[in-house]
Formats: structure tokens, sequence, C-alpha cells
């Protein structure tokens, strides 16, 4: 084709025709030009095509992520709503009201324990490391990525702020009462395949509920559990707004 376009040009010069040279080569100058933009609109439509693959896949990534993560913290929605139950029912049972019939050690070793939370963040962090978080499109879900670490850390805080009152009551417990007698009602495998022994203390459990100091460490209980599941709700709802947004990318 070079050759060809070449003899033209060749064959003008020689016949001296000018004017019909300069068109012509203006033409083939057209035409390069034309011939170049069609490349490179060809070549930003395959940079658009990879670059939009390399996007549904990472969609497609983050919403398994989110998934396995909803999933895991409604289990510990589940877990610290049942602990915070077990404290008023304990905490009914303090002082004057009191029935004989209540027993506290099937609750007692429940009661000062946080569900921890651990979200799967991997396909995240490589976006965000590699500084790839861009290749997603929608602003709003950019958005609602780039708030989900912080809100998971302010929620991590809340369990370790959570679990040093759970060890103030632990040690109470220690000092005042006996886990071999709670660990006898246990309903957890793990405890009852250790077999524990009784206790050699005739001690009852059931004495804490006369303590002033034990009430107000079980309502110290629901009070930062509760602010722990306040946190988790809203962890929550952000995780269900980025499905959402997910989804809706990727059903497009």
């Amino acid at each position: 084709m070079i050759k060809f376009f070449r003899k033209i040009r060749y064959d003008l010069m020689e016949k001296k025709k000018t004017g019909k040279y300069l068109k012509y080569a203006i033409g083939e100058i057209i035409l390069v030009v034309i011939g170049i933009l069609i490349a490179l609109q060809l070549n930003n439509y395959n940079e658009s095509l990879n670059q939009s693959n390399q996007e549904l896949k990472a969609l497609n990534n983050l919403k398994l992520d989110f998934k396995y993560n909803e999933s895991e913290l409604n289990k510990s929605i589940i877990e610290l709503k049942e602990i915070n139950n077990a404290c008023f029912t304990i905490l009914n049972q303090t002082g004057n009201k009191h029935e004989e019939t209540f027993d506290i050690d099937s609750l007692l070793q429940f009661t000062p324990s946080v569900p921890q939370y651990f979200p799967q963040n991997g396909f995240l962090m490589d976006l965000m490391n590699s500084g790839n978080l861009g290749i997603i499109k929608n602003d709003k879900l950019r958005y609602k990525l780039s708030s989900w670490l912080p809100a998971l850390e302010t929620l991590k805080n809340r369990e370790n702020l959570t679990s040093k009152f759970d060890d103030i009551l632990i040690i109470y417990i220690i000092k005042n009462g006996s886990w071999l007698n709670s660990d006898e009602k246990s309903s957890d495998k793990e405890i009852n395949a250790l077999k524990f022994p009784k206790s050699g203390f005739e001690i009852n459990n059931n004495d804490l509920l006369q303590n002033i100091e034990f009430e107000n460490l079980i309502e110290n209980q629901i009070v930062y559990k509760s602010q722990l599941l306040d946190n988790q709700i809203v962890c929550l709802e952000l995780i269900r707004e980025i499905i959402m947004l997910l989804e809706s990318e990727t059903n497009e």
C-alpha cells in the first residue's frame, strides 16, 4: 500500500502536476491523521474495556467479602443481645428481688464476654494499597468503601473498651465467687470437655446477688455492651449500603 501511494506521488511529480500533487499530499495526510485517530480510539476502547473488566472483578470480589462481613456481624449482634439479656436477668435478681429458685451459675460465665468480630477486608485493602480504588466509577460506592475501615476501627476500639470492663467483673468473681461452680452448669461444649472437678469450697454464687458492688458491675456490663451494640448496628447498616451499591453496579 505504501509503495502504491509512493508511485502515485512520483508519477504526479514527473508529470509536473504540482496542484494535483499538493491535493493528493493533503489527502494522504488527512488519511494518515484519520488512521491515527482510529487507532487511538481503538486503543482507548480496549483500555476502557480492560478497566471495566477489572472494575467488575473488583466489585464481585468486594461483594463476597462484605456479604461475609454482614453474616459475621449479624452473629456478633445476636450473641451480644443474648449476653445483655443474661445481664438483665441477673440484675432482676439482685438484693431483695432474689428468688430462691433462681440459679446464677448457668449465666455467670456467659456475662463477662465480648463477641469478637473479624471481618474480611482483603480485596478492599488490595485496592486501597495499590491505589486502584479509583477504578470504581460510582462515587457514592467509593465513598462508602472509604468509610468502612474508619467505622471498623471505631467498632474495634469499643470492643477493646468493653473487654476491659469484662476483666473487672472476671477479677471480682475470682475473688468473691466460684468459677468451678459456674463451669459445672455451663452449656459450652469446650468447657464441658475439660471435665473440671467440683469446687473444694462451700460457696454459693447466688450470694453475689446480695452485693451492691456486683450489681453495679452487672449494670456497667449492660451499659458498655449496649454502646458496643450501637456501634455494631452502625457498621451493619454501612455494610448493607455497600452491598446494595455493589449489587446495583454488578447487575447493570
